[in-house]
């Protein structure tokens, strides 16, 4: 049986408490008594402590510089107090962080305490969507601290939401160790572009219009794109030999994200392309480019599971509508199987060969730089050059410095290169490019196959094959 009204124990008091004035007011109608013991409740209230975590959807290290920056508005600087246990008063972790290339910032990492908040805030990683490492902030503290506590939070994630370490830039980052195995907590690398210029890529005409239409001008005009119905979602594939430009057309794509504000992120290893894109995807906006080398090592040859994984990846359900354009690269481009080869998977393909002779003569000129007169006929020194690597005309001109630097008093500098002084130089380098084509892949004999065939020999002077049982 319930008790009734007549039965019920004393009435307890309840009141909002707000700090206003210098008076205190009281509730009409409640006495004195009992506003002490509201006043008592309301002290054993706010000492109670209380937990409040949060993960934000950014990269553990991002979310770290973030909260520090916060912090820094908050208070003016950003080291913690020392927190006091039984071991001693042990100092708040610090970590270095890169921020921009050769710069790096303290960031508070771990547990830590804050002026004035009885309590603690402690940072740490968790896996999100796509299992992405992501930034998590935690705090044990007073009830009194909780509204404090829980304003950093929201200052944090409204700093996040227009801010980062990252969006814009042009990192390096690796995800995985060799063998494979997840890094607990990858650290991504600001690339200088410092040096970096549009016009240091010099390709046939056809390859130029195309790399422009199909890599720089999504990465330039995201906006123009989405305006025209035109998706950001893109593959593209740059395949050719050895040293023609395929790594220098990726690396000037990495100038140009970043001069209009769009993210780049190289990851050197195919394997890891699936983590790229995951990390790619907090970065998508504006857009998000992700450049992986020697895609062939993973998508040559029959369909395997790590194949497939890689498809999923380009073409996924989760994908399409991403403004994510992934650029990889092959030296082989007649190894990669056909399935990655379609439009949805890639987009654009693009085979960089060497230099044609007019190319290689604006290469010439471009390597040689004043040097070279404006109106020095290069026209044969460009035939002569037909079909060689950047490489090969770059170390050209540069034995026709050597040549008539050898010939002038120490200290001059090379001011004029003649056309007859760059031919002769290209025509000394035709042994070491003869020695630049790969040879042929030769085949080790077995002991088993090379007994056999010393015998087939003995048996058979007149060389006919014979039967080695």
């Amino acid at each position: 049986m319930g008790k009734d009204l007549s039965q019920a124990g004393p009435k307890t008091h309840v009141a909002d408490i707000v700090h206003h004035g210098e008076k205190l007011i009281l509730p009409e109608g409640l006495p004195i008594k009992a506003a002490i013991d509201l006043l008592y409740r309301r002290a054993e209230y706010l000492e109670t402590s209380v937990d409040i975590t949060e993960k934000f959807d950014v990269f553990p290290l991002d979310g770290a510089y973030g909260l520090s920056q916060v912090i820094i508005d908050k208070y003016g600087w950003q080291e913690g107090k020392p927190i006091q246990s039984m071991f001693g008063s042990q100092k708040p972790q610090v970590l270095r962080i890169p921020a921009g290339v050769g710069q790096k910032v303290d960031v508070p990492w771990g547990q830590f305490e804050l002026p004035n908040v009885k309590g603690t805030l402690s940072t740490g990683v968790d896996r999100g969507a796509a299992g992405r490492a992501v930034f998590v902030l935690s705090a044990e503290v007073k009830r009194k601290d909780e509204a404090t506590v829980r304003q950093l939070f929201d200052d944090l994630r409204e700093y996040l939401r227009h801010n980062s370490l990252y969006r814009g830039k042009a990192i390096k980052i690796r995800f995985r160790e060799e063998n494979g195995q997840p890094i607990g907590m990858p650290e991504p690398e600001f690339m200088d572009l410092s040096e970096v210029r549009p016009d240091n890529l010099i390709l046939n005409d056809d390859l130029t219009a195309s790399i422009k239409a199909n890599l720089f001008t999504p990465i330039q005009r995201v906006e123009d794109c989405l305006a025209n119905g035109i998706k950001v979602k893109r593959g593209v594939l740059l395949g050719g030999p050895y040293g023609t430009g395929k790594t220098l057309a990726a690396t000037v794509a990495a100038r140009l994200a970043q001069d209009a504000g769009v993210t780049y992120i190289y990851t050197p290893r195919a394997h890891e392309l699936g983590d790229a894109i995951a990390f790619a995807k907090q970065y998508q906006s504006p857009a998000c480019v992700v450049f992986c080398e020697d895609i062939d090592r993973t998508v040559t040859g029959d369909r395997t599971v790590e194949m497939d994984d890689i498809l999923n990846i380009l073409d996924g359900i989760d994908t399409k509508n991403e403004n994510i354009i992934t650029v990889l690269t092959t030296n082989h481009l007649e190894n990669v199987n056909q399935a990655m080869l379609r439009p949805g998977r890639l987009d654009a393909i693009m085979n960089i060969v060497p230099p044609d002779a007019g190319t290689a003569e604006r290469l010439v000129r471009y390597y040689g730089a004043d040097a070279i007169r404006e109106d020095e006929d290069l026209s044969e020194v460009g035939h002569a050059l037909d079909g060689q690597i950047p490489a090969v005309i770059e170390e050209a001109v540069k034995r026709a410095k050597l040549f008539q630097l050898a010939l002038s008093d120490k200290g001059s500098a090379v001011t004029d290169i003649s056309a007859e002084a760059l031919r002769q130089s290209a025509s000394t380098m035709t042994k070491q490019i003869q020695l630049l084509a790969e040879p042929e892949e030769k085949v080790t004999p077995t002991l088993d196959a090379a007994f056999k065939d010393t015998m087939v020999k003995a048996l058979n002077g007149d060389g006919k094959e014979a039967t080695v049982q």
